[in-house]
């Protein structure tokens, strides 16, 4: 889990395009899997996350499996997907889960040449 963070934060901070999305406060927002919790901030200037047993001030809570947490940091599959499928459980407003999601699949691993168009 850490790993699929750590890329997150990663290509969070490699792609300027991202930044114009994001809030000037920190976003809090927890993702529960199984017996671990992981509480991950970001805003325009940071991105930071801890595993830890206690959640205090959060935005958002998501509840779900590993391998679907990992699938979803990834960006293998989006979180409105999960959401529709009911894998996820979704604890917070709409405006964040637009955000989230959009995070999520901005950041996901993808080949630049590949995914060009060319005329």
């Amino acid at each position: 889990m850490e790993s699929c963070l750590t890329k997150l934060k990663y290509h969070f901070f490699a792609r300027n395009h991202i930044q114009a999305l994001l809030p000037n406060e920190p976003l809090t927002f927890c993702i529960c899997i199984e017996k671990e919790t992981w509480v991950v901030w970001f805003s325009k200037n940071e991105f930071s996350f801890e595993k830890t047993n206690q959640v205090d001030e959060i935005d958002t809570k998501m509840i779900m499996g590993k391998p679907i947490a990992m699938d979803l940091l990834s960006g293998n599959i989006r979180l409105s997907q999960l959401r529709k499928y009911n894998h996820v459980v979704y604890e917070g407003s709409f405006r964040h889960f637009l955000l989230l999601e959009s995070v999520f699949w901005l950041c996901r691993d993808y080949d630049e040449q590949a995914e060009a168009v060319s005329f």
